[in-house]
Order: structure tokens, then C-alpha cells, then sequence
């Protein structure tokens, strides 16, 4: 190879890589968005089978979700080697042997216990299921456990944009986390001492999820209403005095 292009394909390596470190992260996020969707649209189905009784389908959603539970935990280890990839890419000492080793345990499928992931544990709450965790007593998951609040601890507000702090699992709307920034460095939640920067915090795809749905519940609700008072004017119109 020519010792000018060899050069010279060195020196553009590391943002190469960096390009397609990003790439990959934000390709990842939304993997994890349209799973989040899809997993918010079974535990719908499975409130509804639960109300109509209907356990034969209800076993086959049971796998589903068992199922949702494993990709769950490959996008989350996913993630996790990504974030290790980051410092190798920026000291430009990433080599083929760490992103083999890295693609090996993205794809690889994880044995698990779905009792101990948040997908399943919801679906089993949606469900009405009773499940066992880590031992032989039973567990209930409680509806209340698994409802996020969709107000941001900053503008008190429903939140536009949300932005999780990974360090301590919180979440804030993204113009409420930079105005507390420009004052503030630690959490907004009272009684949280993790401290923040804007740029370690990362798109909370699960309340965007969340965020959407009840967006569209509230327009379903207001089309409705709309709908019924329609029909009472109307209703108006043929009363005879």
C-alpha cells in the first residue's frame, strides 16, 4: 500500500470511528424505542384478555413477553459494550479483536430468569399473574410500581424531550435539565446527590414511549367527548317545546 494513503487513512480512522461509534448508539436507542413500543402495545392486549378471561391466549402472549424479556437484555448488554468501546475509540486503541468480541455478545441470546426483568414483571401485573422472583414466594407486581411520572422535577410540567441521568436513573425534560444546569450540578430530585453534566445524559426512550401514548390517549378521549356532545345538540334540535 502506498505509505502516503496508508497515512493518511490512519489519520481518518479515529473519527471514522467515532462516526461509527454514534452510529451504533443511536441506532440502539432506537431498537430500544420500537421495542418499548411494541412491549407497551402487549401489556394493552393483556389487560384486555385478562377482562375477558381468555387464558388460552393469554399463555401465548406469557411467551411473548418471555421473549421481550431476552431482547431486553440484549439491547441493555448492548449498550453496556458500547459504552466500553468509548473510551478505546477516543485513546484510538480499539482494536478487531474487542468489536468481534462485541458483536459475539450482541447477538448472542442470554439465559435468563423473566421473573427478574421489568418486561415481564409488568406484563404479569397487566396480566393479573402471579409470579415467583429469585425464590418459591410469591410476588404480585403492584400497577402503581410500574407507572412513571411523566411531570419533569424541574418545570413541574409534562415533559418535552426527556433526558435520563444513567448515573441515577432519573428523568427531566431537556429545556428544564439546561436551565437547572446553568445553576445547579447535582440532581433535581429532591434528596438525590447524584451529580450531572448535560453531556452524560441520554434520550429516555421508554418515557418517550410513554409520553406518546398518553398523548394519544388524551386526543381519543377528547374526540370521544367531542363525539357525545354532538350528538346531545343534536339531540337538541328535535326536542319539541
Amino acid at each position: 500500500m502506498n505509505a502516503d494513503l496508508e497515512a493518511n487513512i490512519q489519520q481518518a480512522l479515529p473519527s471514522a470511528l467515532k462516526m461509527a461509534l454514534y452510529a451504533a448508539k443511536k441506532q440502539q436507542l432506537e431498537m430500544a424505542k420500537y421495542t418499548y413500543e411494541a412491549v407497551e402495545s402487549l401489556y394493552n392486549n393483556a389487560a384486555f384478555l385478562k377482562d375477558l378471561e381468555d387464558q388460552e391466549h393469554l399463555q401465548q402472549l406469557d411467551e411473548t413477553a418471555k421473549d421481550f424479556a431476552v431482547l431486553g437484555t440484549q439491547l441493555t448488554r448492548y449498550k453496556t459494550q458500547l459504552e466500553k468501546l468509548e473510551p478505546l475509540v477516543e485513546s484510538g486503541t480499539l482494536g478487531q479483536q474487542k468489536i468481534d468480541k462485541v458483536l459475539k455478545d450482541a447477538l448472542a441470546k442470554p439465559r435468563i430468569n423473566p421473573a427478574n426483568h421489568e418486561f415481564y414483571r409488568k406484563f404479569c401485573d397487566r396480566a393479573g399473574i402471579e409470579l415467583t422472583v429469585d425464590g418459591d414466594d410469591d410476588v404480585f407486581i403492584q400497577e402503581s410500581e410500574s407507572v412513571r411520572s411523566t411531570i419533569c422535577p424541574v418545570t413541574q410540567m409534562e415533559m418535552e424531550d426527556p433526558l435520563k441521568n444513567p448515573g441515577c436513573g432519573h428523568t427531566y425534560s431537556k429545556k428544564g435539565i439546561q436551565a437547572h444546569l446553568q445553576r445547579n450540578k447535582k440532581c433535581p430530585v429532591a434528596g438525590c446527590p447524584q451529580k450531572l453534566s448535560f453531556n452524560s445524559l441520554e434520550r429516555d426512550v421508554e418515557m418517550e414511549v410513554i409520553i406518546s401514548r398518553l398523548a394519544s390517549e388524551q386526543q381519543r378521549s377528547q374526540a370521544v367527548a367531542a363525539a357525545g356532545q354532538e350528538e346531545d345538540e343534536d339531540e337538541e334540535e328535535y326536542v319539541v317545546e
